[in-house]
């Protein structure tokens, strides 16, 4: 291999690997993978929890007991910790690591629109509805869910940088995509033993790519929070 870890140049823009690879490139695909597992991972985890924290709010009593309790216990264990026994157990992969961290997401989501149902159930708004006659299906699709999106969003949009990272940590230690498929995780993994030899590049660039989606998604989801505070 007599392009591997060549330094950034006009040829490689940001440097080789360990095999040749160019770094660029292969940031490039693994973009394309960890946004794709972000957005699967949040926008499952978004269905659930909706449907989940709509049946609670609504209804109340004993399913809403059920399905607090239920949030609670998942809630109770660290998010990466609790992820990392899943994949453990489902095997790594692109489609375990998906499911894990959707199993470990939705009750985020459960929990705030079940908040923001039961602060809603009891508007004018919604007796009037119930008075003439629509169906709890209705009243939770038309009346109820419109209003608890602006929250959501925020949290789905903060999520998707956080879910990038889960992700990229359980690639590091071997349990996310595996090889051949390009993964800001595997490339920090694979990289880092060549940061104390100069080859900084290798493990520092996809670093930098994790560290800056995060921040943006971060930095969105504020400026969306703000913009939802002023419509108010």
């Amino acid at each position: 291999m007599v392009h591997k870890l060549l330094p950034p140049s006009s040829v490689h823009l940001l440097g080789t690997d360990e095999m040749g690879r160019d770094v660029l490139a292969r940031l490039l695909y693994g973009a394309r993978t960890s946004l794709a597992l972000a957005v699967l991972v949040v926008g499952s985890s978004v269905v659930v929890g909706i449907a989940v924290g709509l049946a609670a709010g609504y209804t109340g009593g004993w399913a809403d007991e059920t399905a607090m309790r239920t949030t609670d216990v998942f809630l109770a264990f660290p998010p990466l910790l609790l992820a990392i026994l899943l994949v453990t157990v489902l095997g790594g992969g692109f489609a375990s690591t998906v499911l894990a961290l959707t199993v470990v997401w939705w009750p985020v989501y459960a929990v705030l629109v079940r908040g923001q149902v039961v602060s809603l159930r009891s508007r004018p708004f919604v007796e009037a509805a119930r008075a003439t006659g629509v169906p709890p299906l209705g009243i939770m699709r038309r009346h109820l869910l419109p209003n608890a999106l602006g929250p959501l969003l925020v949290q789905a949009t903060v999520d998707l940088g956080v879910v990038i990272l889960a992700a990229a940590g359980l690639s590091f230690i071997g349990l996310g995509p595996q090889p051949p498929t390009a993964d800001w995780g595997m490339m920090i993994a694979s990289g880092r033993q060549y940061v104390l030899g100069g080859r900084w590049w290798v493990a520092g660039v996809p670093s930098l790519a994790i560290m800056l989606t995060a921040l943006a998604f971060a930095v969105l989801g504020d400026g969306l929070r703000d913009a939802s505070n002023r419509g108010r």
